[in-house]
């Protein structure tokens, strides 16, 4: 027993010395969502929109952790999408405000119907986010996100009118098992990467951890609801039959992928490749669409209405809605050798 508690005690302490040199070289190598954005040399007031970004999201991740305990998953009204708010929504929606508002000339949200402009300060960004996005499942704990895409500002009679070509940067946040926060810049600065940080322990710092996200020229998955299946056009339905029989032109046979949360099923797909989206016109352009499109492209892949690329479409309002597909180019490709997979629009309950 005595030779017992020895042996414990050097495992004890050898274990302490590892963990103390492992901080310590995890300190010296770690690269901060401001260390990034200043290797970059990322223009000094994009940084501090892109900063006051993760700083929102780092909010939000908190108080998603804590939402079943505060019992803030009841409905509370609707939105100018039509669709019911819950309280989360709300709470995001003014943490995103909070944080943003001052670093920007203008800022379009879901969960709002017209633009809020900064009238303090003259600034040279606007910037179009989705608070929560798949906040429905909210109550069943399935992984949430926030979509933001950010502009340069002109003037407000042009304010939110430009395609996504204009885009200076764009990012998502995931809130599941960690916290990510995947972000992209324009060509003008000094990376066109898409690039990951994960939210550190204390919930106060973004931390890089994919340093290059590249989206396979083709993968395994096909991301959509299928219970829809009956109103789809005759493309996508041929491609989904032979997709499962590796019938289509790449010949692969699909598996189906399919959470019903926008950003979780669009960063499975920019990691392991195929395709995600909604074959009807149901997402919206500023919020989501030509943000998560502008990502995808800049890690290799590509996004689609069916008939044009995405970021190549101006919106005629703010809440403009349109069908999206997002993924791996060769799969993009394969569906739409198909023709006709845009689904028209219609509502459901569920």
């Amino acid at each position: 027993e005595a030779q017992l508690q020895v042996e414990n005690k050097i495992i004890a302490s050898a274990a302490k010395t590892t963990t103390s040199s492992s901080e310590k070289e995890i300190e010296n190598t770690i690269t901060t969502l401001s260390d990034y954005l200043i290797e970059n040399k990322v223009e000094e007031e994009l940084m501090d929109v892109l900063l006051a970004t993760g700083e929102a999201c780092s909010q939000i991740s908190k108080e998603l952790r804590l939402l079943p305990l505060m019992e803030q998953i009841k409905e509370e009204s609707i939105n100018i999408q039509g669709e019911e708010q819950k309280s989360m929504d709300i709470i995001a929606n003014y943490i995103f405000l909070t944080c943003v508002k001052s670093k920007v000339a203008a800022c379009a949200s879901e969960e709002v119907d017209s633009v809020l402009y900064n009238h303090e300060e003259d600034r040279g960004y606007e910037i179009a986010f989705d608070p929560l996005d798949g906040s429905s499942n909210l109550d069943v704990s399935v992984p949430t996100g926030t979509i933001f895409g950010i502009y340069p500002h002109k003037n407000k009679e042009s304010s939110f009118t430009a395609s996504g070509r204009s885009l200076v940067a764009a990012g998502y946040a995931i809130y599941s098992s960690c916290t990510e926060l995947v972000i992209s810049l324009a060509a003008n600065n000094t990376t066109t990467k898409t690039v990951g940080f994960t939210l550190n322990d204390s919930g106060d710092e973004f931390i890089l951890s994919r340093p290059n996200i590249i989206c396979p020229s083709t993968g395994p998955y096909y991301s959509l609801n299928e219970a829809r299946e009956p109103d789809w056009p005759d493309g996508l339905r041929s491609w989904i039959y032979d997709a499962k029989r590796a019938n289509t032109p790449l010949k692969q046979k699909y598996s189906s992928r399919y959470i019903c949360s926008l950003c979780a099923d669009v960063h499975r797909t920019l990691l392991k490749g195929g395709w995600a989206g909604n074959p009807r016109p149901h997402l919206r352009l500023l919020y989501e669409a030509a943000p998560l499109a502008f990502i995808t492209e800049n890690a290799g892949g590509v996004g689609t209405d069916g008939i044009q690329n995405l970021l190549d479409i101006k919106p005629d309002g703010l809440h403009d809605r349109v069908c999206v597909f997002l993924g791996s180019k060769l799969d993009i490709q394969d569906l739409l050798s198909y023709g006709n997979i845009q689904q028209e629009a219609q509502k459901y309950k569920a």
